[in-house]
């Protein structure tokens, strides 16, 4: 590093002197940075949406990426396993506008930050969430504000029917076994877990055999890297997509709920990107401090182009229509990051240039028999 600042930016620091300067302060300062430049991108990027014919305020998808750390940094970055950090992230899909970004312990709670910021919940938002963020509190919050939900069941929450007066549990066992591959089946009004919360609408859909190999090979490898196995009913309920929604059914029916759903897979595309293309994961034994700036200063570069990224997603998909791929874009805008950095008074009279370069070299592949992100969105009349 200290060769790179003398060569790029002509600054001359020993070892020593650079790694004095990784300070709490030097840390202060790259978190205010970065939440600075969040306030900037949300209106820039949050007047995209109003370009779409939105059915939705906002079409919210949150998860969570974590990474392994040094086990020096134990007592800050507790994990299950070992020390780790976990970002908490939801964005805006059409916008790409980021609504939260939080770094926390690994082994802090999905479902407590969602419930902690439901009140950033809008009328007529649609909450797209995993299985780490369910809560029943937190979807009777959702609901409670006009907005929707989509998500799946917890394998340990029971299922309720109220019929002539009487709570029966439902029996997903005996249903699933009737389901041939890729059927699904809609079950309307029933009561989850202890509470009896209400849901209007339980969607239970069949996993196909290629899609059941795919989730049996996750399910392997986390079971591997937590070195536990999973109880038969667990294992056997993952052969299905479980979904709870309190979309009306005359606007979405049964599968263009399951195709909304999967919309959540955009996120975890842009995690493999902050990963593999920007090493957010990467972390060799240093001290904290400067692990802190490291963090904060990749997620800077993340935020810059992100926003980029969307921005020419939106030129080209309204000039066009063309769909830009996520992935080659940010591995392009990786690449031009440090040019950025060293000629920011260039950066304006590049744009136009990056612009033909994604363009040309950034468009989704389009296979055959596959639909894109774009292709769901305008089936479903959302863009």
């Amino acid at each position: 590093m200290c060769a790179d600042l003398a060569l790029w930016h002509d600054c001359s620091l020993s070892n020593e002197g650079l790694n004095q300067r990784f300070t709490p302060r030097a840390v202060a300062f790259l978190k205010e940075v970065f939440f600075t430049l969040l306030m900037h991108q949300r209106p820039a990027l949050s007047s995209i949406t109003e370009t779409y014919r939105a059915c939705f305020t906002r079409l919210r998808i949150l998860d969570s990426t974590s990474f392994l750390l040094p086990a020096d940094y134990d007592e800050d970055y507790q994990g299950s396993v070992s020390s780790g950090a976990k970002i908490q992230f939801e964005y805006e899909l059409l916008s790409g506008t980021c609504l939260q970004l939080c770094v926390q312990q690994a082994n802090d709670s999905d479902a407590r930050f969602a419930y902690h910021t439901q009140h950033t919940i809008l009328p007529n938002d649609l909450c797209i969430r995993d299985l780490g963020f369910f809560s029943l509190a937190t979807l009777a919050e959702i609901d409670a504000r006009g907005a929707y939900y989509i998500t799946r069941l917890r394998s340990d929450i029971k299922v309720y029917i109220k019929q002539d007066g009487e709570w029966h549990e439902w029996d997903w066992e005996s249903i699933g076994n009737r389901l041939g591959e890729g059927e699904a089946v809609e079950v309307e009004h029933v009561y989850i877990g202890h509470q009896r919360l209400y849901v209007p609408r339980l969607i239970f859909h069949r996993l196909t055999a290629e899609e059941w190999e795919k989730r049996l090979a996750y399910v392997r490898k986390k079971e591997k890297k937590k070195g536990k196995a999973l109880s038969r009913q667990t294992l056997e309920q993952k052969k299905y997509h479980i979904l709870l929604t309190n979309l009306p059914q005359e606007s979405f029916d049964a599968q263009q709920v399951y195709e909304l759903y999967s919309l959540r897979w955009q996120v975890e595309l842009l995690f493999k990107g902050w990963k593999s293309l920007f090493d957010l994961d990467r972390v060799k034994k240093m001290k904290k401090e400067r692990f802190e700036c490291h963090l904060y200063g990749t997620l800077i570069a993340i935020l810059v182009t992100q926003t980029l990224l969307f921005q020419a997603r939106r030129y080209w998909h309204q000039r066009e229509g063309i769909e830009i791929s996520e992935w080659k874009a940010l591995n392009i805008l990786q690449s031009y990051w440090h040019r950025f950095l060293l000629h920011p008074q260039a950066m304006e009279t590049s744009l136009p240039s990056l612009l033909s370069l994604l363009r040309k070299h950034a468009r989704k592949d389009r296979r055959k028999g596959e639909e894109t992100v774009s292709d769901l969105l305008k089936k479903l009349g959302i863009w």
